[in-house]
């Protein structure tokens, strides 16, 4: 039976993300991931261009699906604080439930690749920023903290971010949603 391209694809960024949800795991190549997946690197190249296109590949299905949840959380909840609250829980459940994504996100598998890699991953990071920072806006002025939507938005951005960084450091032991609550409730926010 053969794949369709897609679906060969999605099973290429699958293998790639589980790859990279491994403890400690070094830079990944295309050979280890060709071998992993059991073809030769000149199917994944059927598939990509190369391994910044998998990697820009893999950032795409993360911004897609962080939107998404975003978004919906954005239609169904109108009362901006507990959307905030909510879009926050969702970023850090996010990286709770797919860890290899989480090194993408803290651009920890990005330091050896392409730097278009790390200036696509900066923009993802602005743009949930900025959504942030729309919720906040809508929160005013229930919820002090966003007085200042921008600084908002960029506090818990860096929050949000450095509760993925502490997950990856830790080999995925420090939950992401760990006291969350009581950590944003000590920032002004409280969740639903």
């Amino acid at each position: 039976m053969t794949l369709r391209s897609g679906t060969r694809q999605a099973l290429i960024l699958e293998t790639l993300a589980a790859m990279l949800a491994q403890p400690h795991a070094a830079r990944i190549t295309t050979a280890a991931l060709a071998d992993k997946m059991g073809v030769s690197e000149a199917a994944l190249y059927r598939h990509f261009s190369g391994k910044a296109a998998i990697y820009m590949a893999l950032l795409d299905s993360i911004e897609a699906q962080l939107f998404e949840d975003l978004g919906h959380i954005a239609a169904a909840e109108d009362q901006g604080a507990r959307r905030l609250g909510r879009q926050v829980h969702a970023l850090l459940l996010f990286a709770e439930r797919h860890p290899g994504r989480t090194r993408m996100l803290t651009g920890d598998a990005l330091v050896t690749e392409d730097w278009q890699l790390q200036v696509r991953l900066g923009a993802l990071i602005d743009a949930i920023q900025a959504e942030l920072a729309a919720s906040a806006q809508a929160a005013h002025p229930d919820l002090a903290l966003a007085a200042d939507p921008q600084l908002a938005g960029g506090l818990l951005m860096h929050w949000v971010s450095g509760r993925w960084l502490r997950y990856a450091q830790t080999s995925w032991q420090a939950l992401p949603t760990a006291r969350h609550a009581e950590e944003l409730a000590l920032m002004g926010l409280r969740l639903p």
